[in-house]
This record gives structure tokens, C-alpha cells and sequence, in this order.
């Protein structure tokens, strides 16, 4: 599925927003290598990301610059239920529109699989990622210690079916969905 292709910059290359793919893997270890190199946090195993390519592909969506990997957002299902593991944008391109694409098409899968609820897990002082939660509807709903080791603090934030209804009459309206 390809969301959108936009004008990115003025010299005239395009953002395309779509699926993930097996051949993916190489570009998510890329970005995950440049953006995540200097943090704290380390990069993402290999293996998840593979996972990603193969299981999970028609959830996880990959924003591209031509041939350049911009950002992904990694999601997963399990029943009804969808959980955003991860949303990163690669530093040269977080004033861009590629993060708002990577959540329309999140949002787009969303709303076509009619899930009944959406949870994503946060470190509490990452105000960026919670601010977009927060405009999508979520509120927090548990505090989780230890969560990937000790000392280690998460929120989960759930987004509930009438909470996907209202962002689903937004997005119909906007006609970013039908």
C-alpha cells in the first residue's frame, strides 16, 4: 500500500510512503543505524527488525526520499488490538512532513482493519512521541516499571474505538481515507 507521494524538497525529489517489504530489512537497518547510533537506547535487534519485513509488513510503513530511507513506523496486531512499537525519522528529514505521513498511513491501516484499540508504549519524558499520541486521542492508562530492565519506566497509552472513530471522520473529511 502506497499512502502518498509529495514534494519534499524544492530541487523536486519525492516522499512515497508505503508497505514494508522483504527487501526493507537493509533500509531499516540503515536508519536505525543513523538514527540511533549516539542514543542511549541502542538500535533495534536485527531480528525484530526482520520480523518486521516479513510478518508484520502490511502493518509497518516506510517513508523513502527517492532512494534514501527517511523513516518507518513499526506496528503490530494481535486480535483486535494494534500496538505502534516504534515511529523514527532519520534527523535530515524531522522538520519534514515525513513524520506526519508515516502517522497518516499508521492511522489509514488503522482505521481500515477497524481495530478496537491502539497502545503504545512510551518512556514518560519523551514529550514528542506523547504530544502525537495525545493528538491522536490516546490517554495513559498504566505506569510500568522494569519494563526492559531495571529502573526502567513506560506508559501505555491507548487509543479506544470511539477515540479511532472520531480520528476516522477527521481523516474522511480531510479525505486522506474514503
Amino acid at each position: 500500500m502506497t499512502i502518498e507521494t509529495l514534494p519534499a524538497h524544492p530541487e523536486g525529489s519525492r516522499y512515497v510512503v508505503r508497505a514494508l517489504t522483504s527487501e526493507d530489512f537493509g533500509h531499516l537497518r540503515r536508519l536505525e543505524s543513523e538514527i540511533w547510533r549516539e542514543d542511549g537506547s541502542g538500535e533495534l535487534c536485527p531480528h525484530y527488525l526482520r520480523l518486521c519485513t516479513e510478518l508484520y509488513r502490511d502493518w509497518c510503513f516506510l517513508a523513502m526520499d527517492g532512494d534514501r530511507p527517511a523513516g518507518y513506523v513499526l506496528n503490530f496486531a494481535k486480535g483486535r488490538t494494534a500496538y505502534c512499537a516504534t515511529l523514527a525519522v532519520h534527523p535530515d528529514y524531522q522538520k519534514t512532513r515525513v513524520n506526519y505521513l508515516l502517522i497518516r498511513a499508521m492511522v489509514t491501516k488503522l482505521v481500515q482493519e477497524e481495530v478496537e484499540e491502539v497502545r503504545f508504549l512510551v518512556e514518560p519524558g519523551n514529550t514528542d512521541a506523547r504530544s502525537i499520541h495525545n493528538a491522536l486521542g490516546a490517554r495513559v492508562v498504566e505506569e510500568v516499571r522494569d519494563f526492559y530492565g531495571p529502573g526502567d519506566v513506560r506508559l501505555w497509552s491507548v487509543i479506544t474505538k470511539e477515540d479511532l472513530e472520531r480520528v476516522r471522520a477527521r481523516y474522511t473529511r480531510l479525505k486522506l481515507v474514503s
